[in-house]
């Protein structure tokens, strides 16, 4: 794939016509480091790659839809020898392909998917020609940070990515992230297990599934034995309620007869009593009383007796009377006691071997809760039985791939591009050691591979973007999997860089790119190229301004890349 011009339907807009071989430069004015990147003083360079970006299935950029949605955009590009056509509004939503409309971006990326540079392999997941395209023209600040990994990418789509371009064997990354996801999974399903309403008690006292799964196998068909030999008495709350009423009034009863049965006896005590006073002692008394009373004044001595013994006669009658009455209250109360016990006892026989309705809906809902609980039980161990030999075959997969991938990092897949890398970064710090590392992750992780691109003293800004740099063109001249001949570097990788180095890397560009038939794309400021020209000879000087396509100024908006002014950013 190569670009063949950058257009608009608007007169403002200035033209970018790429040569279809070699260096292509677009200068401008602007910030002069990368941390001033996006001033207003923005002429269009960023802007300029944005809108091959839009052109090529990108999300529709804000600024452009709220200033200019109806600008049409053209980008006319070539795939092998067959040259395309794609034209797109500011605001993203009208899309021609070759003259002929698309009911949208996704038809686009679909015939970009099918039809682009990249050979998509069905085997290998996260490939597309839109996730692809970033390493050949990063866009974003964030695209610019380190050589794997573009904007809001993932660890190992940044990993699986970079080694598909670079030619290395992807199964075994794809494979190790499936059964990482795989291994989650099954914990996940576990976990899930657990929070069954019906087992979440069982696990959370502690129990042990297999034990109790035992217990409920032995104890089940008891409990359904006890309930076929069930006898239900409809009434059987009513009759038992009944039999309560009854031996309440037997209580009753007896504690009435014990109270008669207490007077009666009383009665019986005093019937069989003697007279305090014998008729000898009340005649010495009598006798005594005559010594001291003047006898006129005391009662003949038959008198007295005979009145005595009529008081005793009056008592005896009394109480017999009284226990005669009390006998006939504890004859009728006993009367009434057999009855009551009787037909308390009646009742109490009727229940004989039989039980309450509620008694039974109670052991039958008590038996299908534990066989509930049993069947959950019995697909949990069953469950838990396959996801443990789902696992260990996992794990045991996993262990003969880490031996794979063991071998195949000391295999030294990528000793050709590591060698190319350390050539290319010696030309821009031939004082600091580089290179190109692949070795295996035996980790529990998604990541097969750790994939290191290095150039010492990479914490520098400067070195950080040529590590970039060098590895983009790497992926460029020497990747796989694509038919991509362009590349296409933003001011933002060459902003913090020193002018030597950057005056090298150009030099390179130049030298490495004729006859090759790929294109090499850069956006650089005016100071930044200024700078770089003092190192180089004249041969080079004359080729870079040979090379320059536009030249954009900050001076007034017609000199910049849209012809107006455009938005708060340096795009």
């Amino acid at each position: 794939m190569k670009l063949i011009r950058l257009a608009c339907n608007q007169a403002s807009f200035k033209t970018i016509r790429f040569r279809p071989e070699g260096l292509n430069l677009i200068v401008g004015d602007g910030s002069k480091t990368k941390r001033e990147e996006g001033s207003s003083n923005g002429v269009g360079k960023t802007l300029a790659l944005g809108l091959i970006h839009h052109c090529l299935g990108a999300n529709a950029n804000p600024e452009l839809t709220a200033v200019v949605p109806d600008w049409m955009f053209r980008l006319e590009f070539s795939i092998g020898k067959r040259e395309h056509l794609i034209e797109r509004s500011g605001d993203g939503k009208k899309i021609l392909l070759n003259g002929k409309k698309l009911g949208g971006v996704k038809k686009l990326r679909d015939w970009l998917d099918e039809e682009g540079p990249f050979n998509l392999d069905a085997n290998v997941e996260r490939l597309s020609f839109r996730s692809l395209l970033t390493r050949f023209g990063r866009y974003y600040r964030e695209d610019c940070s380190e050589p794997l990994r573009t904007k809001k990418e993932l660890e190992y789509e940044g990993l699986l990515r970079s080694l598909y371009l670079l030619g290395a064997d992807c199964s075994l990354v794809v494979n190790k992230r499936r059964h990482k996801l795989d291994l989650d999974q099954l914990k996940k399903s576990a976990d899930n297990w657990k929070e069954d309403t019906i087992l979440k008690e069982m696990f959370r006292a502690g129990a042990n599934p297999k034990v109790k799964n035992e217990w409920l196998a032995q104890e089940i068909p008891r409990i359904r034995s006890d309930l076929e030999a069930f006898q239900v008495a409809e009434d059987y709350r009513h009759i038992e309620l009944q039999a309560g009423e009854l031996t309440k009034r037997l209580r009753e009863i007896e504690r009435q007869q014990a109270v008669l049965d207490f007077q009666i006896v009383g009665i019986d005590k005093m019937l069989v009593e003697q007279p305090d006073i014998s008729r000898d002692d009340l005649l010495a008394l009598y006798e005594g009383l005559q010594s001291t009373f003047r006898s006129e004044a005391l009662a003949h001595f038959e008198a007295v007796e005979a009145f005595h013994k009529s008081l005793s006669a009056n008592r005896k009658r009394r109480l017999e009377k009284d226990r005669l009455a009390l006998l006939s209250q504890r004859a009728q109360l006993e009367e009434e006691r057999t009855r009551t016990a009787s037909k308390r006892d009646k009742h109490l026989q009727s229940l004989q071997g039989k039980r309450a309705l509620d008694e039974y809906a109670a052991l039958a809902r008590k038996l299908a809760a534990m066989e509930e609980e049993r069947e959950r039980l019995h697909h949990f161990l069953a469950f838990s039985d396959k996801l443990q030999e789902r696992q260990q075959e996992i794990k045991e997969r996993m262990i003969r791939e880490d031996r794979e991938a063991a071998d195949y990092a000391r295999a030294d897949p990528l000793e050709s591009v590591d060698k190319r890398f350390q050539a290319l970064a010696a030309l821009l710090y031939s004082n600091h050691p580089s290179g190109i590392v692949l070795e295996n992750n035996s980790g529990e992780n998604q990541k097969r591979y750790d994939l290191t691109v290095q150039i010492e003293g990479d914490t520098s800004d400067g070195i950080n973007d040529a590590r970039i740099i060098c590895f983009d063109w790497m992926l460029m001249m020497h990747g796989a999997n694509h038919s991509m001949d362009v590349l296409w570097h933003d001011n933002r990788l060459f902003a913090d860089m020193a002018p030597r180095p950057r005056a090298a890397w150009f030099s390179n560009v130049m030298n490495s790119i004729a006859g090759t038939g790929k294109q090499y794309i850069a956006t650089i400021n005016t100071e930044n190229y200024e700078s770089a020209l003092k190192f180089l000879s004249e041969s080079k000087k004359r080729a870079m301004q040979e090379a320059t396509r536009l030249t954009l100024r900050g001076d007034k908006p017609e000199n910049k890349l849209l012809g107006i002014q455009f938005g708060k950013s340096g795009l």
